[in-house]
């Protein structure tokens, strides 16, 4: 039922979207991705491994609140009735930062509270927006509450969205992290196609294509884009799974290493994908025409032949007791070879 409930309120979110990307937050994104995707090379000396950083999540709740979109509350809220997000646009959280979360805590309390919403058919019950670390602090140290500030009138799309600008204001997000969060949008039915994705993430086309093909990389490279995101950004993940496409787990994995070993830049990982493709080429077979004229200088026809052996005859001689003198000649000559013709 929450479900259903949840993703009844998408249009109204999508329809506030577009409002929002018809102002500041659409130019920050196109002009993103006019650097990224739209220009020729990448020989720039800022490369587009950098991370996309998504408008700042207070500005984004102010602005809501300003428009009067939504109401905020601050609260002190059971655990056990605080739902994770399940939108959240990082999947990957971990283990020494959990215990570095709850060795906090325990020392200094909570600080900052944790963002959250109403849950859309439980009133009893709230779902985090962010704070999943500080849930999972406090869960360590056994404590049984968690301070909230509780947004009221949130579109379903605004989880992910202040989700990812949080995490991203927080630290780098991997571009594992992303993919993942990509996909629980398709999975859970808000996006049906990667073009609806692209609209409703406010991304590029090609830039959701190539973040979901991350996920076609096996697990034991997916674990180097979580543990080096400054390593692997966007463009140098995209090569590695289209590099597997074209060699195995095993040696994609041995590139991924390279990459942390040796710092490899995207134009060096782009080579070395463009090197490996051009060897397994086939060679450019090239075709030599023969054209056949009449008596009278008309052409009737050609034979082609090709490098690799290949010929082809197409001839209109307008004389059919001659044409099969022709035929009854080139299977003579193909019986000679061994060939039959039927």
């Amino acid at each position: 039922m929450a479900k259903k409930n949840f993703s009844a309120a998408l249009n109204a979110g999508v329809q506030r979207d577009k409002e929002l990307r018809d102002t500041s937050i659409a130019s920050r994104f196109e002009r993103v991705e006019a650097a990224l995707d739209g220009r020729a090379t990448l020989l720039e000396t800022a490369s587009d491994e950098s991370p996309i950083r998504a408008v700042a999540p207070n500005t984004y709740v102010e602005t809501l609140e300003r428009d009067g979109k939504i109401t905020a509350i601050y609260a002190m809220w059971p655990i056990d009735k605080i739902d994770d997000n399940p939108l959240n646009s990082r999947t990957i959280y971990q283990e020494e930062k959990i215990s570095a979360r709850a060795a906090s805590m325990a020392k200094d309390g909570q600080l900052v509270p944790a963002l959250a919403a109403r849950h859309p058919s439980d009133n009893t019950r709230t779902i985090l927006i962010d704070g999943h670390y500080r849930k999972q602090g406090a869960l360590r140290n056994r404590g049984t509450t968690l301070d909230l500030k509780i947004l009221d009138g949130l579109a379903p799309i605004d989880f992910y969205r202040l989700a990812r600008a949080a995490n991203n204001e927080r630290e780098q997000e991997t571009v594992l992290d992303v993919a993942l969060g990509y996909k629980k949008l398709l999975d859970e039915g808000y996006a049906k196609t990667n073009d609806e994705l692209a609209l409703l993430v406010e991304e590029g086309k090609s830039k959701v294509s190539k973040t979901l093909a991350v996920l076609e990389l096996p697990t034991s490279v997916q674990e180097f884009i979580a543990l080096y995101p400054e390593q692997f950004g966007l463009n140098i993940s995209y090569e590695l799974s289209q590099f597997l496409k074209a060699t195995d787990e095993p040696k994609t994995r041995e590139l991924a290493q390279k990459i942390v070993d040796e710092g490899l830049s995207f134009l060096k990982v782009k080579a070395i994908r463009e090197g490996l493709s051009q060897g397994r080429a086939p060679r450019k077979t090239f075709s030599r025409q023969y054209k056949i004229s009449s008596p009278e200088g008309a052409s009737i026809g050609a034979i082609k032949e090709w490098g690799n052996g290949n010929i082809q005859v197409s001839l209109a001689l307008d004389n059919p007791e001659r044409a099969e003198v022709y035929i009854e000649a080139l299977k003579k000559l193909l019986d000679e070879d061994g060939h039959k013709a039927h």
